[in-house]
């Protein structure tokens, strides 16, 4: 399936390249052409993972190749729901970059699945597993939008208190915007996390009767689970909303990212999701 994972990496790169442009010069014709490239694209990176899943006979979610290519899948339909929603196209300046990175280097890893196919064997895997990584890799999504709205945020607060008030200021999505999505994304990627965990618990409980191994990917998994828990409280209260909420969102994704990546590295058995 490499042709149509170039085909769906030609699509997603495209439409990147119109996205910025759109944003530079302001043009709906230039974002028309990056929307029909990501739709283009998202059907078939869809086709593809469907696909994947039929010739293989498993979940496409075991290798650190396929973990990467349905993130890049998650994060397009995050950013669909963004754009449908509040029409933030700004979103897209840095989101279809990445989404068109995560495939290119998904193309060029040629590595097996990470764990043996043995650990997700037995009635309860079949679907216990898919459910338990697809919430997860959501909640990654989920707050990588929180990190991208966090990002605007900052970005506009400080040219508000230096008043500079630069282009780029006059082409992000107003503050209150901005704050409503990383609010908004912010729950909903603490209750996928939450029910992800939740399953991966019962997954663990069903396979060799615990319920938590103090794995590296269960601590930092609880430890992003509590800050971003935190983050939803204190965005409540007048108090934290705006710069400093933001800041903390930032630091989210990049414990998000080390939840991810840090566990690969590390002598941990739960290397996915």
């Amino acid at each position: 399936m490499k042709a149509l994972l170039l085909a769906v990496l030609a699509a997603y790169f495209v439409a990147a390249i119109h996205s910025v442009l759109a944003f530079v010069n302001k043009r709906r014709a230039l974002q028309r052409v990056s929307n029909l490239s990501v739709a283009v694209g998202f059907i078939l990176h869809t086709v593809t993972l469907i696909a994947d899943w039929v010739l293989d006979g498993r979940y496409p979610l075991l290798s650190l190749r396929e973990t990467l290519c349905f993130l890049a899948w998650t994060v397009v339909a995050a950013y669909a729901v963004v754009l449908y929603r509040y029409e933030a196209n700004a979103l897209g300046v840095i989101a279809l970059p990445l989404v068109s990175l995560l495939v290119f280097v998904s193309i060029l890893i040629r590595t097996g699945p990470t764990i043996a196919l043995e650990q997700i064997s037995g009635a309860s895997a079949r679907w216990l597993f898919p459910m338990h990584t697809t919430l997860l890799t959501f909640a990654y999504a989920a707050f990588f939008v929180v990190f991208v709205a966090s990002v605007m945020y900052l970005l506009q607060e400080r040219e508000l208190k230096l008043k500079t008030f630069s282009a780029i200021f006059h082409r992000l999505p107003s503050l209150t915007t901005v704050n409503d999505i990383a609010t908004t994304s912010a729950t909903i990627g603490l209750t996928l996390l939450t029910l992800g965990i939740a399953t991966g618990m019962l997954w663990s409980s069903s396979r060799d009767g615990r319920l938590w191994h103090n794995d590296p990917k269960e601590v930092f998994a609880a430890l992003t689970w509590a800050l971003y828990l935190g983050l939803i409280v204190y965005r409540s209260t007048a108090r934290w909303r705006g710069r400093r909420a933001a800041w903390l969102g930032v630091v989210g994704f990049f414990l998000c990212v080390f939840t991810f990546l840090g566990p690969r590295l590390m002598d941990s058995y739960h290397v996915f999701g």
